[in-house]
């Protein structure tokens, strides 16, 4: 972990909003620039059961990384190792509670991670939650959503013409605390100077399309005013969905590459 008195290598702003429709706000993000380490997540269940699926999931990741021992790692494949171990322990802690009380029954959350060290990204995610990149004026979603829709599309079974409208869009077939255990799906890359990544929920994503996220993001000169930006075009067009983007653009190379 870094130490107190180092700077955060990334630039990073968050932003969430309960939209035009929804009573409760289930999206919970943790912005933890000291640790170049950012989560996100969007609950789902009844009686503020989802509410209490992300907060929790953000809570015990972000303890995670705060205590995380990374001047004693080696590589990147024992940094995935245990990213992928955090976030089984995160889920059978949620699906615990989840069996504690009735109104809890079937809690569960989705997730999306991004680790910056060096010149190399981590990033998992279980769920539809998205993670992207702009890279030299281009948009490119680095996720691939845990739905019924993307199965189906993978499978040759939905046709690309028809996803946009299919009636079972939005069901996931993986969410943390659903099951006793998850397969986070996680990924490395290198970043390149002037990389910029965020972390969104689909109440963004549904709303808008991928170039006018981009449009938005690029006519305007901070990430606040972009995050603003983007909640203001989703209410335009219904904010029937919690909203939720965590920007992030690391600085420099200052910590080691693994």
């Amino acid at each position: 972990m870094n130490e107190p008195s180092s700077p955060p290598i990334c630039e990073a702003h968050g932003a969430s909003d309960v939209g035009l429709v929804r009573l409760n706000n289930e999206d919970v993000f943790a912005n933890l620039s000291r640790e170049n380490f950012f989560i996100l997540a969007d609950g789902m269940g009844g009686h503020n059961a989802g509410e209490v699926a992300a907060n929790e999931t953000v809570f015990k990741l972000s303890k995670w990384i705060q205590n995380y021992p990374l001047a004693t790692k080696h590589s990147t494949n024992e940094l995935i190792r245990d990213l992928e171990e955090a976030i089984c322990q995160t889920n059978e802690w949620v699906h615990h509670l989840a069996s504690q009380e009735k109104r809890m029954e079937g809690m569960g959350t989705t997730l999306c991670v991004a680790w910056v060290l060096g010149e190399t990204l981590i990033f998992a995610h279980v769920g539809d939650s998205r993670i992207y990149r702009i890279r030299k004026g281009r948009i490119t979603c680095l996720t691939r959503d845990h739905s019924l829709r993307d199965e189906l599309l993978a499978s040759g079974e939905l046709d690309e013409s028809l996803a946009a409208t299919y009636p079972y869009r939005n069901v996931i077939t993986r969410a943390i605390g659903t099951q006793p255990k998850v397969a986070a799906e996680v990924q490395t890359e290198k970043i390149q100077q002037g990389d910029l990544y965020f972390l969104c929920s689909d109440g963004l994503t549904d709303a808008l399309s991928d170039k006018t996220i981009l449009d938005i993001i690029r006519a305007t000169d901070t990430f606040k005013e972009a995050s603003e930006d983007l909640i203001t075009a989703v209410k335009a067009a219904g904010g029937t969905d919690n909203i939720t983007i965590l920007l992030f653009r690391p600085r420099t190379y200052l910590t080691k590459s693994f």
